[in-house]
């Protein structure tokens, strides 16, 4: 398997539990979606090596008393769309990475480790073919794509799976200080969510009741969610967007909260700067989009100008370089 042509509805299936429960084992999605552990385990495995499911550990930055994700609008010289998408994946601070269509040429996420770190990668690191760039710091998550689930699993599956209800990212700020070892814990999660314990152990150099009780603690902390990253080709969905909704201030939690809540939604935040919202969406086609807008955003009171951006191509998702991975570029 090396794309997501080559899969299926038990795929599909499979890839919407490891959304819900990214650690789950094997045998309990087996036991929930009514196949053998051989048969799950086989076939998530693939998904996982083929790119179209990433299990990783998201760290909440900003509870461990670090800036909140800022969010990069850049536009390029005519030619370097490439050159300037492979630099900033190779920017340990930026956590996506797209090339899109529209009124501008790239989407950066940014995850600063500090002030300082943000205001260098800001006057010094960006690539010398950017010509133009906006930058709008993260206000409120409202959803996130660790949250995003299109419903391919029936009612009572998705409750056999689904973790508890977390508080959104950034809404507790530095509460909490990591020991190194932690850090070092956080750090293996990110490349890998499902990462046993025993090798966890093995990396950190402790015993593995000491890793699991670190890991237990990072999680009931809410220091990290275990996300299940999935491409939504996987799920047929062969059109994505960002979505820039000027928004009235009066009516911009109800908007938020009302968008969060659709299935097309992925990720939505609220921003500073010229528009208020960014939404990142995942639907069928260019028709569907334009449902989208006009039969939802249309029908919301307090939304104004809005300046929709087509993916081209993924780059850096999750902060894996996704590029030539088929898991990133557009149909």
């Amino acid at each position: 398997m090396t794309n997501a042509d080559a899969t299926d509805g038990m795929d599909r299936r499979i890839a919407s539990a490891l959304q819900l429960h990214g650690r789950a084992p094997w045998d309990h999605i087996a036991q929930v979606l009514g196949l053998s552990e051989r048969t799950a385990a086989r076939r998530g495995q693939r998904l996982l090596e083929a790119g179209l499911v990433r299990v990783v550990g998201l760290l909440d930055t900003q509870l461990i008393g670090r800036p909140a994700p800022v969010l990069l609008r850049l536009r390029g010289g005519t030619g370097h769309g490439r050159e300037i998408a492979e630099s900033l994946c190779r920017l340990t601070e930026t956590r996506t990475v797209m090339a899109l269509l529209g009124s501008f040429d790239h989407f950066v996420e940014v995850i600063p480790d500090s002030n300082d770190s943000l205001r260098a990668l800001l006057f010094d690191g960006l690539p010398p073919q950017v010509r133009s760039s906006s930058s709008h710091p993260v206000l409120r998550f409202y959803t996130g794509s660790h949250e995003w689930n299109v419903g391919t699993l029936t009612a009572a599956e998705g409750a056999a799976l689904r973790q508890p209800s977390r508080a959104p990212f950034g809404a507790r700020r530095g509460e909490v200080e990591l020991h190194p070892d932690e850090l070092r814990m956080a750090a293996l999660l990110a490349q890998d969510g499902r990462m046993s314990t025993t090798r966890l152990a093995a990396e950190l150099g402790v015993s593995q009741a000491t890793a699991s009780r670190k890991l237990a603690s990072l999680l009931d902390q809410q220091v990290i969610r275990i996300r299940g990253d999935v491409a939504p080709l996987l799920f047929g969905l062969s059109t994505e967007a960002l979505l820039w909704l000027n928004v009235a201030y009066r009516h911009l939690d109800a908007v938020g909260r009302t968008l969060s809540e659709r299935p097309e939604v992925m990720t939505l935040v609220s921003i500073t700067g010229d528009y208020q919202i960014c939404a990142h969406v995942a639907l069928r086609d260019h028709a569907h989009l334009q449902d989208f807008l006009t039969g939802v955003v249309g029908g919301l009171d307090g939304v104004g100008e809005t300046d929709v951006t087509v993916l081209l191509e993924v780059f850096k998702r999750g902060g894996f370089d996704v590029s030539g991975t088929g898991a990133g570029a557009a149909p």
